[in-house]
């Protein structure tokens, strides 16, 4: 991406005369601090580190695309919502070869044995849509086979179910009648 970037580059200084910018890739790299941390772990184990002043997963992340013939020239890149069905098959292409969408919200999905009533639809939660990705089905799973990038995965899946559960309490207090549980609030601090 990196080669179009400055094709990129080279043909808006040519359009405007300017001079052409170098576009670079940096490395930082700090000689003081401590050499090791920069090894290869030797812990089969994943974890995502996020800074946020409330502890809780962030909902807005920096997930960028740079599209090959953006429809805004002034925007070249677009910003990628955690709630995007595209987010998976194009941070996991290995999982998700053809593509093909992962959850979005409103995502129905056919009814199963616990649905409630005659609902032959129901929505389907992103917790749902990730548990039955994780589904051994006829004897293999990619996405559990993978060692390493199933635990990344796994971590990125369940911080992303956190801050959209977490987002739907946030933006929903009005459904959720949060004024009936007053009184528990109330009897429980006393």
């Amino acid at each position: 991406m990196l080669r179009e970037v400055e094709s990129r580059v080279i043909a808006e200084s040519n359009e405007t005369g300017e001079d052409v910018p170098v576009v670079n890739t940096a490395f930082r790299r700090d000689r003081h601090s401590d050499q090791r941390r920069y090894n290869a772990p030797i812990a089969n184990e994943r974890a995502m580190v996020f800074v946020n002043n409330d502890g809780e997963p962030p909902f807005e992340r920096n997930i960028r695309v740079y599209p090959l013939n953006p429809e805004n020239p002034q925007q070249p890149f677009i910003n990628i919502n955690i709630l995007s069905p595209n987010l998976d098959p194009m941070a996991y292409p290995l999982f998700f070869p053809y593509g093909e969408p992962c959850w979005q919200p409103n995502w129905c999905c056919e009814s199963y044995q616990g649905a409630q009533g005659n609902q032959s639809r129901i929505n389907g939660t992103m917790l749902q849509n990730k548990s039955a990705l994780t589904a051994v089905i006829d004897d293999f799973n990619l996405i559990i086979t993978a060692g390493k990038l199933t635990q990344q995965w796994i971590v990125h899946s369940y911080l992303q179910a956190e801050a959209n559960n977490l987002n739907f309490i946030r933006t929903h207090q009005q459904q959720l009648r949060t004024e009936l549980y007053q009184g528990l609030a109330d009897r429980n601090s006393s």
